[in-house]
Parts: structure tokens; C-alpha cells; sequence
């Protein structure tokens, strides 16, 4: 089966699409989660871990991310 461009763009799109979409929700998630612990005075470190619960795969996913870019352009370099 020979390799056409279009096919690797499309699926780059949607991968990008999907990225985003997940993005996107992490982050309101983990807005959410801060917003829940400023808003709650009783019960704090328990809001307060649900929110690091929701931040911390927010930023591993960035990072990975990140290094997924920078890997393929590396790559597209040489």
C-alpha cells in the first residue's frame, strides 16, 4: 500500500483535534477543582487533593506533549 501525504494530514488532524478536546477539558477540570477550594472553607484538604488528583495528569500530558513536538520536529529536522 503506498504512503500518501493526505492520509498522514488527516490523521495529524484529527489527532490534533483530539488533543485539543482533551486539553481543553483537563484544563476546565482542573479550574474547576481550584474554584471548588477557594469556594469551600470545611473540608479543605480533602478539595484541595481532588484538585491535585486534577492538575497533576493535566501537566504530564502537557509535558508529553511538549516532548511529542519536540521528538517529531527533531525528526522533521534530520
Amino acid at each position: 500500500m503506498p504512503y500518501h501525504q493526505s492520509s498522514a494530514v488527516s490523521v495529524a488532524a484529527v489527532m490534533t483535534a483530539a488533543t485539543v478536546i482533551v486539553i481543553g477539558y483537563r484544563i476546565g477540570r482542573a479550574h474547576a477543582a481550584w474554584r471548588d477550594v477557594r469556594a469551600v472553607k470545611r473540608d479543605l484538604p480533602a478539595k484541595r487533593k481532588i484538585a491535585w488528583g486534577h492538575t497533576g495528569p493535566l501537566v504530564l500530558g502537557a509535558v508529553f506533549v511538549i516532548l511529542t513536538l519536540a521528538a517529531a520536529a527533531y525528526d522533521a529536522g534530520h
